[in-house]
C-alpha cells in the first residue's frame, strides 16, 4: 500500500538535532501510510550512524541516502534531485534536519486543509522561531519581518502567487503539497542551481495554483543553528555572492514565465533584492550594463555610487582597507 505523504528530509552534519526531526515524523498520530525520505550531504560528524540507527529499527518508513561527497557546494537541487523522484506518496511534506515537527497532528491537519480548498497546490502553516543562541525568546515564524505583518492575517486564509511574494520567510518544515502539483512544475526549473530553495519551491506550486495557509503552529525552526544555510552564508567573496544571487534572479524570471507574467510586478522587487545584494558586494562593468541594474545604481546615493565604482576597480583586499582607513579617519 502506497504511503499517504513522503517526508522529504535533507541532512548535513545535523548529529545534535536529526534524531529529534525523525521522532517527530513518527510522532504523527493519525492512522496513515507515512514514508521518511533522508539524503544525507555527507555528514561528517555521526549524523549518518544516527539514520542507519533508524533505518534499522524502522525499515519500511525510514529510508536514507548516503552521499560521500558533499552536493549542496555543487549547487545541486537536494530534494528535487534526490527525495522527490523517489516520493511515492500522495503529498509530500518537507522539514530539513536541524528543525523539527511539533504538532503531532500536523500531517492530517494539512491534508485536510488542502483538501477543503481545491484550487490550492501548496499549503503552509506557522510556526515557532527557536533562537539556538538564547539570546531572544521564542517568537512566531510568520510575519518574519515587522513590516510585512501587513501581508499576514492569523486565519486560515487563500494566498494567490503575488500576495505569498510579500512573505519573505515561510517555515520550510510546514510545507506539504499533493505529489501531482510537481508535475505542473518544468523540471529545469526544479533541478536548476539556485541557494534559495525553499522560495522557488514555494513560487513554482503557488504558480500552478494557489497556497492555503492553515493558521497553526506546527513546527520549530532552529535560529542561529550552526549548519544552518543562512548562518553558512554569512560574509562571503564577492564570486560567491554572484553564484547565489545570479541563480536567484534566473529562478524568479522561471517562475515569472510559468506563471504567465501575471504577477510580473509581484516578482519584480525580488529580483531588484538580488540586484542590490549585487551592486553592493560584488559589482562588475558586466553587471552594470543590465538596464534593471543601471537602473538601480542611479537610484544610489552619490556615496554609494562612488563605493560601487571603488568595488569595481580595487581588489577586494584594497578595498577594504581602503573603507577602513576612512572609516578611522
Amino acid at each position: 500500500m502506497p504511503p499517504t505523504v513522503s517526508i522529504c528530509c535533507v541532512t548535513y552534519n545535523h548529529v545534535s538535532t536529526i534524531a529529534q526531526a525523525l521522532d517527530s515524523f513518527l510522532a504523527q498520530r493519525e492512522d496513515m501510510e507515512i514514508e521518511v525520505l533522508v539524503h544525507d550531504d555527507a555528514s561528517t560528524d555521526g549524523t549518518q550512524e544516527i539514520l542507519r540507527s533508524y533505518a534499522a529499527l524502522y525499515p519500511d518508513v525510514v529510508k536514507p541516502l548516503y552521499e560521500t561527497e558533499n552536493q549542496y557546494r555543487k549547487g545541486t537541487a537536494m530534494d528535487a534531485t534526490y527525495n522527490f523522484p523517489r516520493a511515492a506518496g500522495e503529498y509530500i511534506a518537507l522539514c530539513e534536519g536541524d528543525d523539527y515537527w511539533s504538532d503531532p497532528h500536523k500531517l492530517q491537519k494539512q491534508i485536510e486543509a488542502i483538501r477543503a480548498h481545491p484550487d490550492c497546490t501548496f499549503c503552509f502553516t506557522n510556526g515557532t522561531v527557536r533562537d539556538e543562541s538564547g539570546l531572544t525568546p521564542d517568537h512566531a515564524f510568520i510575519p518574519y519581518y515587522p513590516g510585512e505583518a501587513a501581508y499576514y492575517t492569523p486565519q486560515t486564509r487563500e494566498y494567490d502567487l503575488c500576495e505569498i511574494t510579500r512573505l519573505s520567510f515561510l517555515p520550510t518544515a510546514s510545507f506539504l503539497f499533493p505529489r501531482a502539483a510537481l508535475e505542473r512544475v518544468p523540471r529545469e526549473l526544479l533541478l536548476s542551481p539556485c541557494p534559495s530553495g525553499d522560495l522557488r519551491l514555494k513560487l513554482c506550486l503557488t504558480a500552478v495554483g494557489k497556497a492555503v495557509y492553515l493558521h497553526a503552529f506546527t513546527c520549530v525552526y532552529r535560529l542561529n543553528a550552526p549548519s544552518s544555510t543562512m548562518a553558512r552564508w554569512g560574509a562571503e567573496a564577492p564570486g560567491k555572492t554572484r553564484l547565489r544571487c545570479e541563480p536567484v534572479i534566473a529562478m524568479l524570471r522561471g517562475v515569472d514565465q510559468l506563471s504567465g507574467s501575471r504577477c510580473h510586478c509581484a516578482l519584480s522587487p525580488l529580483m531588484d533584492a538580488q540586484r542590490r545584494v549585487l551592486l553592493e558586494a560584488a559589482p562588475t562593468r558586466k553587471l552594470l550594463a543590465d538596464p534593471d541594474v543601471k537602473r538601480l545604481y542611479r537610484a544610489l546615493t552619490p556615496l554609494g555610487r562612488i563605493k560601487c565604482q571603488l568595488k569595481m576597480l580595487l581588489p577586494t583586499p584594497v578595498f577594504r582597507a581602503v573603507r577602513n582607513m576612512l572609516k578611522r579617519g
